[in-house]
């Protein structure tokens, strides 16, 4: 196992580095100059405007830039913004923490409501349970995110007030004001993932209950609720693992726009900022973190088919 963890984790760095070349050359080819940007466009003299892109390096071929960048991320060293003037993967260090949990909060909430009403809905299958969970599925996966987000925000924060409609909150207001920051992000973010994983629950446990093992416990006559957790469920979950970790990934780059709407200081938003300012190592720093973290979350999930069915051996 630790041998096919280490294989894992070496196969990754040609798809950072080429991740990194991509996003480098995409930054390149984008209309605008970020130097421009930092000095006004209107005001900026040009005399000052080719000092500074001397300074920064950014009088260079973008190859060069490139291979100034990777030089330095082998010594740890991601750059420095180009509008802040500090450490990029200082900022992006300040920033993860409130995306991971807003990652791990939507998937929580998908997890919770996904799992009981996949298995429902095939034990109820053909009931009006089963069609109901279908319906909610269907507009789960219909409806975009960001226009649910806004639609919660037009119900429960601007109609009714219930909840905050921005930010995170202070931490030091107390745990029920942070998590009312937490809960419509949460739900915005985790409410497509909620409704892929109903779905997928619902077949797989279906497929599973169609099986030789369940009918012979039924013929022994084991309690039908354990027949339906401890042997159907069980043996459906590993597409639904597999599926769970996939979209975790995908939640991190659905942050994006999650944390856009709700001004939720997460890396999303840093890389959305940074875009606009075209402030190039940033840039390139929220774009290698997330994909280490797609990569790391699918190496998570190949750990945990072992634990799921422990017949699955890596060689």
């Amino acid at each position: 196992m630790g041998k096919y963890i280490v294989r894992r984790l070496l196969a990754t760095i040609p798809v950072l580095i080429g991740i990194t070349f991509i996003t480098s050359a995409m930054v390149s080819l984008a209309p605008g100059d970020a130097v421009k940007l930092m000095l006004g466009s209107e005001t900026a003299n040009a005399a000052n405007v080719e000092r500074l892109q001397k300074e920064l390096g950014l009088d260079r071929p973008w190859y060069e830039q490139y291979f100034r960048y990777m030089k330095g991320l082998l010594k740890g060293d991601m750059g420095r913004s180009i509008v802040y003037h500090r450490p990029a993967a200082d900022q992006i260090k300040e920033k993860l923490g409130n995306t991971v949990v807003l990652a791990i909060s939507s998937a929580i909430f998908a997890l919770v409501v996904s799992i009981p009403l996949g298995v429902l809905a095939a034990a109820k299958r053909r009931s009006w349970v089963d069609y109901a969970a279908t319906t909610l599925a269907m507009i789960g996966v219909s409806l975009p995110g960001f226009y649910l987000g806004l639609l919660m925000i037009l119900l429960f924060g601007v109609k009714l007030g219930w909840l905050p409609i921005r930010g995170m909150g202070a931490t030091d207001a107390g745990l029920w004001a942070y998590l009312r920051h937490l809960i419509m992000p949460s739900i915005t973010l985790g409410s497509a993932l909620a409704a892929i994983l109903t779905r997928l629950t619902r077949s797989s446990v279906l497929e599973a209950l169609s099986q030789d093992y369940v009918r012979t416990a039924r013929a022994k006559g084991v309690h039908e609720k354990m027949v339906l957790y401890k042997h159907a469920l069980r043996n459906a979950l590993l597409p639904v693992a597999t599926t769970f970790g996939l979209q975790f990934g995908s939640l991190l780059g659905g942050a994006v726009i999650t944390e856009t709407i709700f001004s939720w200081p997460g890396i999303g938003m840093l890389a959305v900022n940074a875009v606009k300012q075209r402030d190039i190592p940033v840039i390139q720093g929220t774009t290698l973190v997330f994909a280490l973290s797609f990569v790391l979350v699918t190496l998570a999930v190949d750990i945990l088919y072992m634990l799921i069915d422990p017949r699955i051996r890596y060689e």
